[in-house]
């Protein structure tokens, strides 16, 4: 049977974990994990204030004086109840559900997370590594000292140095016909074994810094086919230099991986299938390691921004500023707008300039070299009609994609 809360000094659940304040929109918000069943949530500043205090040490009243000196206006009745209804929602104060009644909601998160997803984006877990990155954590702690991190940052930037410079040999090298059809299988699956250090470099970090990590898996997000690990705890880590190391730390371990790779393409002759494995492996995990610190596209390097700005989603937000912005200008659309701070505003257009000027860099190269092929086989009117319908299709898919995820996030939230 469940007991009832005591309301007179209420007190979170221990397994209850309150995050920092990020920027999210037009306002803050913080995030709120209940470790005991998953499940995650949303606040403003005036409930996580609340609910900060909310320790079995503070009284309603004096709650309620603090905020009233904070806000300069008091808690009425109603909005204790619409508190005390968020809170019972979701069993979040001690009293308010028994392990039975936890268990059930921890059954009931674990069935939504494993629903199938949608052809634009879908997940498949390979594994629940909490444990082992656990003990990885552990036992690497001394990796994580600002010594051993300046060591490694040394180490790769000598290493990309030494590639880059070479970067005409290593591409003769792992192309040469002797070894060619061989190298391409060889050399995806060693990026593959790779990009599983990558991921638990993630999950190695989080663990470290305080964080859960419930998953490594492979993920489908229209058009990239891509490996993943859930580091959903990285949004309640109070230190931003944590949730930036998190992102930052599969990229780190990518290119720490890589250190011995130029020993073995030093000691192997030119013509043999280990010299142009070693080459190809040098200069396109170097290569895809860079391409992940580009701001971009939910790569590492944009979720490094994005916590070092304070951001719950930059990407996500800038494109809703945008598209407002860009919306017919009706009163609602105009006070919306103005709700943004001058500096979110600054941010968010900024970033969806630079975003479009990459898009449209990488899209016009990638015409432009597959242009000069197309228009060697079919002639130059040809192939610019098929790069037009290309174009034209793109823009449909992505036309497409994105209003079903508008859609789909209307029904969630309703």
């Amino acid at each position: 049977m469940t007991a009832e809360p005591d309301l007179r000094l209420p007190r979170l659940r221990p397994e209850v974990v309150l995050g920092p304040a990020l920027r999210s929109g037009s306002s803050v918000v913080h995030h709120v994990k209940d470790a005991r069943t998953g499940g995650c949530y949303r606040v403003g500043p005036r409930e996580y204030f609340i609910m900060r205090r909310m320790d079995g040490d503070h009284t309603l009243d004096g709650i309620g004086h603090e905020y009233a000196e904070m806000y300069g206006r008091a808690l009425g009745p109603d909005s204790w109840r619409q508190m005390f209804a968020l809170l019972g929602r979701h069993r979040l104060l001690e009293g308010m559900a028994d392990d039975a009644e936890l268990d059930r909601l921890a059954r009931e998160r674990a069935d939504r997370n494993s629903r199938p997803g949608t052809w634009w984006h879908r997940r498949w877990v390979l594994l629940e590594p909490d444990r082992l990155c656990a003990a990885l954590a552990d036992r690497l702690s001394f990796a994580f000292h600002p010594v051993s991190v300046a060591v490694a940052l040394a180490a790769v930037a000598a290493l990309q140095v030494y590639v880059w410079t070479r970067a005409g040999a290593l591409f003769g090298d792992a192309t040469h016909p002797s070894s060619r059809p061989a190298v391409i299988p060889l050399t995806l699956v060693l990026l593959l074994l790779v990009t599983l250090f990558h991921e638990f470099g993630h999950g190695v970090a989080l663990r470290h810094f305080g964080g859960s990590v419930t998953e490594i898996g492979i993920r489908w997000r229209l058009p990239v086919l891509a490996a993943y690990c859930r580091t959903d705890d990285v949004l309640l880590l109070h230190r931003r230099t944590a949730r930036v190391g998190t992102a930052f730390a599969g990229v780190l371990v990518n290119l720490l991986v890589l250190l011995p790779v130029p020993v073995w393409w030093r000691l192997t002759e030119e013509g043999q299938l280990g010299h142009s494995l070693s080459a190809s492996l040098l200069l396109f995990g170097s290569g895809g390691a860079l391409v992940n610190l580009l701001p971009f596209l939910r790569l590492d390097g944009s979720v490094m921004l994005n916590h070092a700005l304070g951001t719950a989603d930059l990407q996500g937000d800038s494109h809703r500023f945008w598209r407002l912005r860009l919306s017919r200008r009706t009163p609602a659309v105009r006070d919306r707008l103005r709700a943004y701070p001058a500096r979110d505003a600054r941010l968010y257009t900024l970033y969806g300039i630079v975003c479009s000027l990459f898009a449209v860099l990488v899209y016009s190269c990638l015409m432009w070299v597959w242009y000069g092929s197309l228009q060697r086989w079919v002639g130059p009117l040809t192939a610019v009609l098929v790069l037009a319908a290309e174009t034209a299709v793109l823009a449909g898919v992505l036309a497409y994609a994105a209003r079903g995820r508008t859609s789909e996030r209307k029904t969630a939230d309703g």
